[in-house]
C-alpha cells in the first residue's frame, strides 16, 4: 500500500525534473551583463536613481513594444540587486513555473487526473528550444506575454467554476492587461479571449455581458497602445506574406516547428511545424465532430493565442528578417501544447483509431524531439556563455577597449555603450558590481569579427 502511495507521486516528481533543468541552465550558463536592447533601460535606471525620471517613461515603444509591466520588474529587480541580471533570468524560470502549474491545474479540471499524461507538458512548457529566452533577461518581455496570457484564459475558464469564479473575471482583466502592456504579441490576448467567452458553457445572460465588458476594455487598450505608435526598423511590409506566399508560409511553418526543434535548424523546423500544422487540422477537426467544442475552450485558446501571433510574426518580421530568430519559440511552444492536451482529452473520451493514430503520431514526435532539443539547448548555453563572458569583460573595462569590441556589448551601437556605461558604473549596476575578471580567450577574434 505504501508502495502505491508513492507511485501516484511519480507522474509529479517527473514533471518538476524538466522545471529543475530550467533554473540549473540559468545557473550554468547565464552571465551578468548588460547586454544589446537591454541598454535601452539604462537611462531610466540612472534618470530614477536620480529622481529625474518616472515609471511612467517606460510608456515609450522600443520596436513597436511597450514593455511596460516587465520594465517595472527589471528596474525593480536592478536596485535590488545592482542589476545583476541573472534575477531577470531567474524570474524568467518562475514564470514558466507559474506557465506549468496553470496549465496543470486546467489539465485535471478539463482532461482529468492523469498526471502521467501531463508529463511531455512539462518537458514542452521548460524545452530548451527556448535557451535564448532563458539567458537573456530583457526576453522577460515575451516570457511575461506567455505566462500572463496563459492565466487570463485560465481564469476565463474558471469562471462558473469551484472557487475561483467570484474573482476569476476581475483576475482574467488584470492578467489580460500585463500580458497587452509586456509586448505588442500580448494584445492578441483581447481578440482570443472573446473567443473563449464566446465558446465557454456560461449562461447567455451573463455571458453577454461577460463579453461586452471584455471587448470594450480590449478594443480600449489596442486604441490606447497605438497612440503616438511608431513601427520598428525591423518592420516588414504587411503584404510581404501576401505577394510571396511560398515565403510567408515557409517562415510561419518554421516558427511553428521551433517548438519541437531549435530555431536554428530551420529545415528540421520547418518539416516540425508541417507536421504540428497537420495535427492541428486534424484535432481541430475531431474537436468540431464531437459537438463538444466548449469543453475544449481552454485549449482552444492557447492553441489560437500562439497561432495568431506566430501569424502577426509571420506578417511583420518575414520580409526583414529572411529566416525566423529564436527569440519567438516560446510562443510555438504554446501550440504543442494546446494541440497535445485537445488530443489527450479526445484519446480518453473516445479512444478512436484516428484519435490514437493522431495522438501517437504527436507523442512520437515529442519523443524524438526532446533528446535533440535539450542537446542543442545544451550547445547552444555554451556558446551563449562564452559570448557573455566576453560582453561582460568588455564591458567592464570599457575604456580600454576599440569600437569594435564593445559592439560585443551593444550590437552595432558602440556609441551607446560609451556613453551610458560610466553611469552603470557610477550606479555599482551589473559587471561593476563584481570582482575584475580576466580577459576571456578569442577575445581579440570576436573583436575583429
Amino acid at each position: 500500500m505504501k508502495f502505491k502511495g508513492l507511485a501516484r507521486w511519480v507522474p509529479y516528481l517527473v514533471m518538476a525534473m524538466p522545471a529543475c533543468a530550467g533554473f540549473s541552465y540559468v545557473y550554468l550558463f547565464g552571465v551578468n551583463v548588460v547586454w544589446n536592447d537591454e541598454w535601452a533601460l539604462v537611462n531610466l535606471a540612472s534618470g530614477i536613481s536620480s529622481g529625474d525620471t518616472t515609471i511612467l517613461d517606460l510608456w515609450e515603444p522600443h520596436n513597436e513594444h511597450r514593455f511596460i509591466f516587465p520594465g517595472i520588474a527589471i528596474l525593480l529587480l536592478a536596485a535590488l540587486t545592482g542589476w545583476n541580471t541573472l534575477a531577470e533570468m531567474y524570474l524568467i524560470q518562475a514564470c514558466l513555473l507559474v506557465t506549468l502549474i496553470a496549465l496543470l491545474l486546467t489539465f485535471r479540471a478539463s482532461v482529468g487526473s492523469k498526471p502521467l499524461f501531463f508529463v511531455p507538458v512539462a518537458f514542452l512548457v521548460f524545452s530548451l528550444v527556448q535557451s535564448f529566452n532563458m539567458l537573456w533577461g530583457l526576453q522577460l518581455t515575451f516570457v511575461f506575454v506567455e505566462t500572463f496570457g496563459v492565466l487570463t484564459f485560465f481564469f476565463l475558464y474558471s469562471l462558473g467554476r469551484g472557487n475561483r469564479k467570484r474573482f476569476a473575471f476581475p483576475a482574467a482583466l488584470l492578467s489580460g492587461t500585463i500580458a497587452a502592456f509586456s509586448a505588442i504579441q500580448g494584445l492578441i490576448v483581447w481578440p482570443v479571449g472573446l473567443l473563449q467567452l464566446f465558446v465557454s458553457p456560461i449562461e447567455k445572460s451573463k455571458k453577454k455581458v461577460l463579453m461586452a465588458v471584455w471587448g470594450s476594455i480590449g478594443l480600449a487598450e489596442w486604441i490606447v497602445y497605438f497612440i503616438n505608435f511608431k513601427a520598428g526598423p525591423d518592420s516588414s511590409s504587411v503584404l510581404h506574406p501576401l505577394t510571396h506566399p511560398l515565403a510567408g508560409t515557409r517562415y510561419f511553418l518554421t516558427l511553428l516547428g521551433s517548438s519541437l526543434v531549435y530555431p536554428r535548424e530551420e529545415s528540421f523546423a520547418f518539416v516540425g511545424g508541417m507536421l504540428l500544422a497537420s495535427l492541428v487540422a486534424a484535432s481541430l477537426f475531431v474537436i468540431y465532430t464531437s459537438r463538444r467544442v466548449e469543453e475544449y475552450s481552454f485549449w482552444l485558446a492557447l492553441l489560437l493565442f500562439s497561432l495568431f501571433i506566430l501569424m502577426a510574426v509571420t506578417v511583420g518580421r518575414s520580409e526583414a528578417q529572411g529566416s525566423p530568430p529564436p527569440r519567438y519559440a516560446n510562443f510555438s511552444v504554446l501550440a504543442a501544447v494546446g494541440v497535445y492536451a485537445m488530443l489527450a482529452k479526445s484519446l480518453l473520451e473516445d479512444r478512436s483509431r484516428a484519435v490514437v493514430a493522431l495522438f501517437g503520431t504527436l507523442c512520437m514526435v515529442l519523443i524524438l524531439s526532446m533528446p535533440l532539443s535539450y542537446y542543442k539547448g545544451i550547445k547552444a548555453g555554451y556558446g551563449r556563455e562564452s559570448r557573455m563572458q566576453q560582453a561582460a569583460y568588455v564591458l567592464q573595462t570599457y575604456g580600454s577597449h576599440p569600437d569594435a569590441c564593445l559592439k560585443l556589448v551593444r550590437r552595432n551601437n558602440a556609441h551607446t555603450v560609451r556613453l551610458l556605461a560610466p553611469e552603470l558604473e557610477k550606479l555599482g549596476y551589473s559587471v561593476f558590481s563584481e570582482p575584475r575578471v580576466s580577459p576571456p580567450p578569442n577575445l581579440r577574434s570576436r573583436c575583429l569579427e
